[in-house]
């Protein structure tokens, strides 16, 4: 499909009903897309895809955090947007009979299932069907502070959790008064991807499961899980790491090491604490006392359409400009703005070849990497409750209030309880 690409973009803060401006069609859509620094590269994103298809766009950006909310409330008071961008972990919650998404024309499915990997295509659907044109995939690797390992005597990053406390410990620094100012491993606290995607990458790295096969009941209170949550025990223990200084530090240049996503690199490089080229090391998740080799956890995000909007036809035609070559080899829309705002991997082949030399960084060239060998994480109707309830009970024990067994015994028995309610 050849794309014609002038169109412009109008930007608002108001979430408004399927209907015409000045003449044209106006299609609402809503996305967690809302960092200043995504704002221009949004804009001639969405831009690129107006007049080709005769439409103008409403675009609102909620916070990741309140997106969930704000789907769910918004379609009970009638002011669902046309176009989603979802988590593909609430598919399960969003789709079925009666559900809130409409299915792609078919001619949309064969487009994304002829250019997309087969565990992209697993990631994007549920109960056998696919549900929108596949954006990001998203990995989690240890990303570390060049500058702070040297400082403390580390020409490499840890490869084994023994390691990770050693150098964890040898990089925090306190000042005269005993307060941190320095740590050398952080975690994410206050945002359930940013607890427990780094817990399941490291879990998965000492052999251990975060549900059972079928998908029907937790396996994260296991040896290996437990093992895996007093990994954060020892390190607060040993001060490696202090819940004074968050992961979220390391842009500051006070974190020596963080297990992260490689969206994070559009914030690295805007940072002016550390020099991104020089400072900034990405590695293999560290791998534990029960695992023989390094994994990490990967999951998708995409583009669907309302079962309520008038428009969707339109919206759908709007998608497969988005994400579809203007011309060959020059990739899409989506994917420039991917790989180029948010320094994510798009999940298109022609825009993974498109941008191979963006992606060659030495930064996403490791997340790309580790698409070979990621885990998917579940996607299963309640797996959002269980993320909610382990991500309390790890920050439980991140905050001393319980020990690991006794959190993820905790963690796993109420988890099991939204699974088999939701097979009921």
């Amino acid at each position: 499909m050849t794309h014609t690409r002038t169109w412009t973009t109008i930007f608002s803060g108001l979430l408004l009903l399927a209907g015409f401006s000045f003449g044209q069609q106006t299609l609402n859509i809503l996305t967690h897309w809302g960092e200043e620094l995504h704002r221009g590269p949004m804009e001639r994103m969405v831009a690129t895809c107006e007049a080709e298809v005769g439409v103008s766009a409403n675009v609102r950006t909620v916070p990741f955090g309140d997106l969930f909310t704000t789907i769910v409330t918004g379609r009970a008071a009638g002011i669902a947007p046309d176009i989603y961008h979802l988590y593909n972990l609430w598919l399960p919650e969003f789709t079925g009979e009666g559900g809130m998404l409409a299915a792609p024309p078919q001619e949309a499915i064969d487009h994304i299932t002829a250019h997309v990997a087969p565990a992209v295509v697993e990631g994007i659907s549920a109960g056998g069907q696919v549900w929108g044109y596949p954006t990001e995939v998203n990995t989690y690797l240890l990303i570390y502070n060049k500058r702070l390992l040297e400082e403390a005597g580390y020409d490499a990053p840890p490869s084994t959790w023994d390691e990770l406390k050693e150098i964890a410990a040898a990089i925090t620094q306190v000042d005269a008064t005993g307060a941190v100012t320095q740590v050398g491993f952080g975690v994410l606290p206050g945002w359930d991807s940013g607890v427990v995607h780094p817990f399941a990458s490291l879990l998965f790295s000492n052999a251990g499961e975060y549900l059972t096969e079928d998908m029907t009941a937790t396996a994260f209170d296991s040896p290996e899980g437990i093992e895996t949550l007093q990994l954060y025990a020892d390190l607060l223990e040993n001060g490696g790491m202090d819940m004074s200084v968050a992961g979220w530090e390391l842009p500051n240049g006070i974190v020596g090491m963080v297990v992260m996503a490689n969206w994070w690199r559009a914030t690295l490089r805007a940072s002016e604490a550390i020099d991104y080229d020089t400072e900034v090391g990405v590695a293999p998740v560290p791998v534990g006392p029960s695992g023989s080799q390094s994994m990490t956890l990967s999951y998708n995000w995409l583009w669907s359409v309302d079962a309520s909007s008038a428009s969707q036809d339109t919206a759908w035609e709007f998608l497969h400009c988005l994400n579809t070559e203007a011309e060959p080899g020059h990739g899409s829309p989506s994917g420039q703005f991917l790989v180029e705002a948010l320094g994510a991997i798009p999940s298109f082949e022609y825009d993974q070849e498109a941008h191979a030399e963006a992606l060659g960084d030495f930064f996403l060239q490791a997340f790309v990497d580790s698409t070979q060998f990621a885990r998917p994480e579940p996607v299963v109707a309640g797996g959002q409750e269980v993320k909610t309830i382990l991500q309390g009970e790890i920050e439980s024990v991140l905050i001393g209030a319980t020990d690991p067994a006794t959190a993820l015994r905790v963690a796993g028995v109420r988890g099991d309880d939204v699974l088999e309610e939701m097979q009921r």
